[in-house]
Formats: structure tokens, sequence, C-alpha cells
């Protein structure tokens, strides 16, 4: 009981560091409320024993009577923490600030003796790059009227249109931060358009003097690597010919149709948007610097185009990896087309018999057990009864072969009905829900992309129509995961069976395009040089092989400079 009291006395005391409060607190302040000593020795009962040892309590601060000591190994209390700072405490930091000690003292700080913390120098590792005009909320700043007078001159309508759109080209390209990736995106762009945008050879950088005796728009057009002029060497850049028309609409179609899929990466959704915003932010760069009123609308139509190519590429990049469908691989697996010859070539990896229902064919095929559940399933479902009863003869073959080019018209996607009867068909599993719903796609004969197709031996016996005519619509039975990426407007281009039956499938997706497709006749001049008188003699019946040793010839000599070149380094 001594001991208990006794650090219940000690807990009072703590709560209450005299010593720290009275030199805290300024001398005219006195009358603030204290304890006093009566509150103190009030908290525990006087005379008591401590371990045996009788004790007193005396006044704090008085010399202590004779014969009173402290209780024998006792362990002294912890020091009390730091007193809060009272009501009268002043209002200068400096003043009165506690600072705590090993023996729970806290003096004051002296005003000045706080150090004062130095300030880090940056590193410009987390410094943030400049803005490169290709955020997704970036738009260019107001025109001030010091530009506006600029621009007026620059692309005043009295010029020509190849000026401006030159003058455009170059200043768009110095105010956008233009990666190696967005550049090559534009660089293609431009050169579809027939701007003259190839590398320039020897250009160097410019010397001191230029830089310092030269205006930023003057360095800019020194700098300039987009060209559109007439006299030009190169037939596919602009001449000035009545041969080439402004069409911003069209070049976009020719670009996102077909130089897109044969020249970049769409196998990412990413890539796509890519591709649409840099165009994109060209034209929107010419709209709000008003490079050519009078092409506005065909401006705002091209621009159009960028958004309808997100979707219809990362719709077609998704189709190619769907189609043919199960239908198509089932009635060409049972029936002789492509996926029949895979089945017979293949090696099965697990299971040797390819009438087993487990046997599936490394290249995409179906067993002919599962192939027979899927095919005829569609035509219970889908087809009328004489179809069915058809479909159930031994003799089923495919009666006819031909490429066609078809354009999607309507679609017609299975209902919930449909879709129940589907799921509870059985797989030769036992299990249902492996069946996939069928739904309808028309298609109307199409034209064709406009590009030469490659040659095909006699043997194939590939027949391809061409005739166009609207009015008449193929149907196809396709799966709903199919359907639901088809787009009206679709191009494509199939191999078409027929059976003897009348049901058509394909087996074979040749092509697939926009539905803005335009392959563009600048196209054909990608990759043309301007041809050069050949200096070499033509054989003879004397000396039929002198073409050959200048050949040779020429070869060695090209060899000799190249090892004169880097035995020269």
């Amino acid at each position: 009981m001594a001991e208990h009291h006794e650090k219940k006395l000690s807990r009072a005391v703590s709560q209450v560091d005299l010593a720290a409060a009275l030199t805290s607190l300024p001398k005219e302040q006195d009358h603030t409320v204290r304890y006093t000593q009566h509150e103190l020795l009030s908290l525990r009962p006087k005379d008591e024993k401590i371990n045996g040892v009788r004790t007193e309590v005396v006044e704090i601060g008085s010399p202590p009577p004779e014969g009173v000591m402290t209780p024998p190994n006792f362990a002294a209390p912890a020091p009390p923490p730091p007193t809060p700072a009272s009501p009268g405490t002043p209002s200068n930091l400096n003043e009165g600030v506690l600072k705590e000690k090993p023996n729970g003292l806290a003096p004051p700080v002296v005003e000045g003796e706080q150090k004062k913390k130095k300030k880090k120098k940056s590193s410009g590792k987390n410094r943030k790059a400049g803005a490169t005009g290709f955020e997704e909320f970036y738009a260019d700043a107001p025109i001030t009227p010091d530009e506006y007078e600029e621009e007026e001159d620059l692309y005043d309508s009295a010029r020509p249109f190849a000026d401006r759109i030159q003058t455009c080209i170059q200043r768009y390209r110095a105010r956008r931060n233009l990666d190696s990736e967005r550049a090559n995106i534009l660089t293609k762009y431009l050169m579809l358009g027939g701007v003259d945008s190839s590398a320039k050879m020897f250009t160097g950088g410019l010397d001191k003097e230029t830089l310092e005796n030269s205006t930023a728009a003057e360095i800019a057009a020194i700098q300039a690597t987009d060209f559109v002029q007439t006299g030009t060497k190169s037939a596919k850049f602009y001449d000035g010919s009545e041969n080439w028309v402004v069409d911003f609409e069209g070049v976009a179609k020719g670009f996102f149709s077909y130089r897109i899929p044969c020249m970049f990466s769409i196998d990412y959704e990413k890539e796509i948007k890519l591709y649409s915003h840099v165009i994109r932010n060209f034209l929107n760069y010419v709209l709000h610097h008003v490079v050519c009123p009078e092409y506005t609308e065909d401006v705002i139509a091209a621009r159009k185009i960028c958004d309808l190519a997100e979707k219809e590429l990362w719709a077609i990049r998704q189709l190619q990896s769907k189609l043919p469908g199960e239908f198509n691989i089932a009635a060409s697996t049972l029936h002789g087309g492509r996926y029949k010859q895979y089945q017979l070539s293949a090696q099965a990896w697990s299971v040797d018999d390819p009438d087993s229902p487990d046997w599936v064919s490394p290249m995409g095929g179906l067993s002919d057990m599962e192939a027979e559940r899927i095919f005829k399933t569609a035509v219970a479902f889908a087809g009328d009864d004489e179809l069915f009863f058809k479909t159930m003869a031994p003799d089923i073959h495919i009666a006819k072969t031909t490429r066609k080019f078809y354009e999607v018209a309507e679609i017609d996607r299975p209902d919930l009905t449909t879709r129940a009867q589907y799921a509870s068909v059985k797989n030769s599993k036992g299990e249902t829900g492996y069946i996939k719903p069928l739904g309808v796609v028309r298609f109307k004969t199409w034209e064709g992309p406009g590009i030469e197709t490659e040659d095909y031996t006699d043997d194939e016996d590939i027949v391809t129509e061409t005739q166009v005519d609207g009015a008449v619509m193929e149907s196809f039975w396709l799966e709903d995961e199919i359907l639901e990426l088809f787009f009206i407007g679709l191009k494509v281009e199939l191999d078409v069976h027929e059976l003897n039956t009348g049901i058509k499938f394909f087996d074979t997706v040749l092509g697939l395009y926009c539905s803005f497709h335009s392959y563009l006749q600048n196209e054909k001049m990608t990759s043309w040089k301007e041809p050069a008188p050949n200096t070499r003699p033509p054989p003879t019946e004397d000396d039929p092989d002198v073409e050959e040793r200048a050949m040779e010839a020429e070869a060695e000599r090209e060899m000799e400079e190249d090892e004169n070149y880097f035995g020269g380094k």
C-alpha cells in the first residue's frame, strides 16, 4: 500500500513540473492559478510506512528535518514529460520555448540559437518536361495581335495554296516537339499528299554567325525539310501541274485505309490512336491558324476520318484473329475445304486417332465429330426443313469456289431465344454451352480494293468475280461474337465455297478493309525512281558477255571505294 501511494504522488508531481513552469513564466504573471502546497499534500495521507520505514511529507523547497531519509532501495520514478505551455505563455516563439533534457527540465532557448535549415539545391531530375503539343487536352494558345498580323500576310488568300501550306507545315514542325515516332507518321502522311519530306543530304548545322544574325522565323525556314514547290525532280511529289488536286479528305482516307495497315503496326489499340492523334493534331493546327479557309469543309471531313479510323482499324485487327469462325471451319473440315487439308496433314500431339473427339488439329481445325455437330446444329436452327434434309444426305461436296469482294450491308444478330437454343446443345463430351449462336451477315458486291492481286497457277482454279450488282445480296452464317465486331460498310475479300445443297461458306479471308477504303494513285509512285540512261554497251553476237563484265567491273569498283573509305578512317 505504501508503495502504491508513493507512485500516486509521483504521478501527481509529474503532471505539474513546477521548476520548469516557474522558469517559463515571467514574474509579472504570478497571479496565474497554480497548485498550492496544501493541495499537493492532500493527495496522500501523512505519516505512512513505505517498506517498513515511516516517512513524512515536508514542504517542497525547505530543508529536510533531521532523521528524514528517502526509502532505501527505492527506484526513482521516470522523469516527467515537459510541461505544456500555460495560457500566459508569450506569443514570441523564441521566448519560453522548452527543449527536453535528460533530467526532465526544459530551459528556454535563447533567441538566435536555433540553426537555420539549409535549402537543398534542385538536382533537376524531377523537373517536368516541356509540353510536346500532343497532350490529351492540349490546345494552342490564342493568337496574339502581332502573330495575327504576321499570319495574315503569310496565309493571305492571294498567295498560292502551295506556298501557304508549305509555310504551315514548316511552322507546325517548329512548334511541336515531335519524337521520332510521331515525326515518321507525319512524314509518311505528308509524302502521300505530294509534299517533299524526304531526308536532305549534307545539310549540317548552322554556324554561329547565321544563328546570331537571323530571326527565329528565318532559322526555321533554313532548317525546313518539307517543301511544296514546282519544278521538283521527282514525279511522286507535287509539281504544280493539273494532275494534282487539293483533297484533304481523300489523302486521309488513303493514309488510314491502306498506308497505315501496310507500313505500321495495328496490333494494339494505343498504336492506332497515336496515328490518328498525330494527323488530327496537324489538321487542327490548319484550322486554328486559318491557313486555307477555302478548304475548311474538306479539312473538317478529313478530321472525321481520323475519328472513324480509330474504331474501324481496331475492329479489323480483332476480326483478323476471329475469322473465319467455327461454323466456316466446320464446313471446311467436313466438305474438303482448306481446313480439311490441314487436318489430314497435321500430326496430333496428344491423341493419334483423328476420329477421337479429343483430337484437335494444331492448325486450328476441328475433329470430324465436333465439326459435324457444329455444322448440323447450325442447319437445324438457322435453316428450313428442306435444307436440313439435304444436309443429311451422304454426298455433300463443294460445287464452286469463287474469289469475291463484298461490302457489309446488313447485320442480323441472334436474339435471346436463339442464343438459349444453341446454349442447350451438348458437345461431344456431353457439355452444354459450347456451341456458339449464329447470326446472319448480308453482303453486297464491291468492285474491289483496286490493288493488283498475286498471280495464281492454273491448278488453283480460282475465279474472280468483279461484276458489281448492288441489288443482289448474299447471306452467310457467322457467330455472334464475330458479328459484334462487324460494321456497316466493312469491305472483305473472300474465297467463297458453295455446296451442292446451296449453303455458302468461306474459309480464307484475303483482306479486310475500312468502310472508307481508298487506294490513291500516289501509292503507285512510292518507289518510283526517275529512269537514267544505261551507259553500258549492249551484248552482241561477237561479245555476248559484255554486260556481265561491265557489271562485275562496277561491283569491283564499289568494293575498292568502300575499302579506301573505311581504310582511311
